[in-house]
C-alpha cells in the first residue's frame, strides 16, 4: 500500500503528500509537507535553513510556530530519505484523493507547491484547506482560491482582505473577533477540518476565521509579547 507520494522536488525543497493522518484536529486528511530536501527539519530549524521552506514567516522568525519539527515533519523526512514514497503518478494520486480531503501545508509554505498540482488535487479530492504567509507577495495571488492568508493582527487581516484573500488570524487568548470573523469551528463545535473545510481560500465566500494562539506555553507567551 502506497503511504505517500513525492509531488515535486527542486535542488533544495521537496513536497510530499501522505495519504492518511491521525491528527485529532484535522481528522484523516491527506497532508502535504514542504521540507528541506537534504536537511532534516530539526536541524534546518536550528541552522536557519528552514527559511527555504518557510520564507519570512513571522512564526519562524519569532520562534512561535506551533509545529514540533521533531515529530511528524521529521518522520516524513526520514521516510522520504528511506525511499518509502512513490514518485508522482497523477492517475494514482487521483484515485487516492477520491475519498480524501487535502491539507495543503501540514508543514512549510504551500505556495511552493506548483499551482497546477494544487489545482489538480483540489479538483480531484473531496475538499481541501490551506494557509499562506506569502499573501502580501503579488506573485502568489493565483493561490487565493485555495489558501487562506495567515495573519497575526487586525491590520494584516484588513490588508489581506483588501487584496482579495480570506484570512485565518491567530490572536491572543480570548481576544475578540473582528466583525467579519468567526472562531475556528473546531474550537467551538469540535468539527474536524476534513468535515468543515471553511479554510479553502475564497471558494466558499465565507467569513474570515480566527483562532486563539496555541502551542507550548513558551511559544504562546512569546506570541503575546511580540503581538502586544
Amino acid at each position: 500500500m502506497i503511504k505517500g507520494m513525492i509531488l515535486h522536488e527542486t535542488d533544495k525543497v521537496v513536497q510530499i503528500i501522505t495519504f492518511s493522518s491521525a491528527n485529532i484536529k484535522t481528522g484523516d486528511m491527506s497532508q502535504v509537507w514542504i521540507l528541506n530536501k537534504d536537511v532534516n527539519p530539526v536541524k534546518a530549524l536550528k541552522n536557519g535553513e528552514s527559511k527555504e521552506i518557510c520564507f519570512t514567516c513571522p512564526h519562524l522568525i519569532n520562534k512561535t510556530c506551533y509545529v514540533n519539527t521533531g515529530q511528524a515533519p521529521l518522520a516524513v523526512y526520514k521516510a522520504y530519505k528511506l525511499g518509502k514514497y512513490a514518485p508522482l503518478d497523477l492517475d494514482l494520486l487521483k484515485g487516492f484523493l477520491k475519498w480524501k480531503a487535502v491539507r495543503f501545508g501540514a508543514y512549510g509554505e504551500p505556495v511552493l507547491i506548483p499551482l497546477h498540482l494544487v489545482k489538480f488535487m483540489a479538483e480531484n479530492s473531496r475538499g481541501f484547506t490551506g494557509y499562506s504567509h506569502q499573501w502580501k507577495n503579488i506573485k502568489y495571488l493565483e493561490y487565493r482560491p485555495f489558501f487562506m492568508a495567515s495573519t497575526d493582527s487586525i491590520s494584516e487581516t484588513i490588508e489581506a482582505n483588501k487584496m482579495g484573500w480570506r484570512s485565518f488570524r491567530v490572536k491572543g487568548k480570548n481576544a475578540p473577533n473582528m466583525e467579519n470573523e468567526i472562531d475556528c469551528p473546531n474550537t467551538t463545535t469540535g468539527i474536524q477540518c476534513r468535515d468543515c473545510q471553511l479554510c479553502d481560500g475564497t471558494n466558499k465566500g465565507a467569513k474570515n476565521i480566527s483562532i486563539d494562539v496555541h502551542g507550548t506555553i513558551g511559544k504562546i507567551n512569546k506570541f503575546n509579547l511580540v503581538n502586544a
